[in-house]
């Protein structure tokens, strides 16, 4: 070895390194973009599952907050209203009700695109009902299910076809 020589990489190497990063870049952004979907998926079960509580816990508390003239109001209940865009919780009041408005997620339909659940001054009024959400992107499903005692729990469903998510 002379003294001007240089030991460098040869262009076959640098080409293997740099395919293994193009190959870990891109299964990565694939696992991050699973995990954000199912985060989106995730975080619409949890707000379902906290506006149904919310809703329950006005109504046994009679709590007039959301009527127009709460001095003189009355609430006989709240209900839970889902549409294809929004889910309002509403008080059922003798007055004007102000209703909460909470926004789907545009990547999140509940496969009952409408329904209410309503609820008492004892809680919830109904037998178990599972509510079935599935995410359009990466066709994933998950359901909130309340039974007969108001009891709210979600999980994952075992099959997500179109119109299928069976509770357990």
């Amino acid at each position: 070895m002379g003294k001007n020589e240089r030991r460098s990489f040869t262009i076959i190497e640098l080409l293997v390194v740099s395919i293994i990063t193009i190959v870990v870049s891109g299964i990565s952004l694939v696992i991050f973009d699973r995990y954000k979907e199912d985060r989106i998926l995730m975080n619409q079960v949890t707000q379902l599952v906290q506006i149904l509580e919310l809703a329950r816990s006005k109504a046994i508390a009679n709590d007039t907050s959301q009527c127009t003239d709460s001095l003189s109001a009355y609430v006989s209940g709240y209900s839970v209203e889902v549409n294809t865009t929004t889910i309002q919780v509403v008080p059922h009041c003798n007055t004007n009700p102000t209703p909460i408005i909470q926004h789907i997620e545009p990547q999140s339909v509940f496969v009952t695109p409408q329904f209410t659940i309503n609820y008492n001054n004892r809680g919830y009024e109904g037998t178990t009902v599972c509510l079935p959400i599935k995410n359009i992107t990466n066709k994933q499903c998950q359901y909130v299910r309340i039974d007969e005692t108001g009891l709210v729990t979600s999980g994952r469903c075992t099959q997500c076809q179109p119109l299928v998510c069976s509770c357990p």
